[in-house]
């Protein structure tokens, strides 16, 4: 595309310089609730931790990461073994460009090849209507709510679930919303 984002992503293995570089990442305005902050080393994303990294296949420059596990679930929100729980973030240089069909596909590939028989579980911030609208073109279905208190606030999640088997948008589906994690 005309705006730098890669023609073509890889998943690969998250290192401890894709973490630094996340940590440094400062989103705009109300996403500014994604921000990592200055993380010390000890408490910045691992792959040990579930995170892996979305990177230009061409030059392995990260543009995103996902997680699953314990690291995708907001507080209060069970562990269910029938689903992978997942949360995906985007350097935010990229945000709001378009590019998150073409992210979220890259990501939702990569987990039906790891568990292809297994329902993805997500959780959006109520307000994040962008990111709602992407997980809606990728197939999910929102199945419900959940509250919990963070940073000492009550904070509204819409969950959300691709069934298994459910493939996600097309390449060519590209959408123009992309702010998730």
């Amino acid at each position: 595309m005309s705006d730098g984002w890669p023609d073509r992503l890889a998943v690969r293995p998250f290192t401890r310089s894709d973490a630094r570089q996340v940590a440094g990442w400062q989103y705009a305005g109300p996403w500014q609730i994604y921000d990592f902050g200055s993380a010390d080393d000890d408490e910045l994303p691992s792959a040990a931790d579930g995170y892996t990294a979305v990177a230009d296949a061409d030059t392995d420059r990260i543009v995103g990461f996902f997680c699953i596990g314990p690291e995708a679930r907001v507080p209060g929100l069970d562990e269910d073994p029938a689903v992978v729980d997942l949360g995906v973030g985007m350097d935010p240089q990229w945000v709001g460009r378009g590019h998150g069909g073409h992210f979220g596909t890259t990501v939702l590939a990569q987990l039906r090849r790891d568990y292809p028989a297994t329902p993805v579980r997500v959780v959006i911030q109520s307000w994040n209507t962008r990111s709602r609208q992407l997980f809606r073109r990728l197939g999910f279905v929102e199945r419900g709510g959940h509250h919990c208190v963070q940073n000492g606030r009550s904070v509204a999640y819409t969950v959300a679930v691709l069934s298994a088997g459910l493939n996600a948008m097309s390449e060519s589906s590209r959408t123009s919303d992309d702010h998730v994690r």
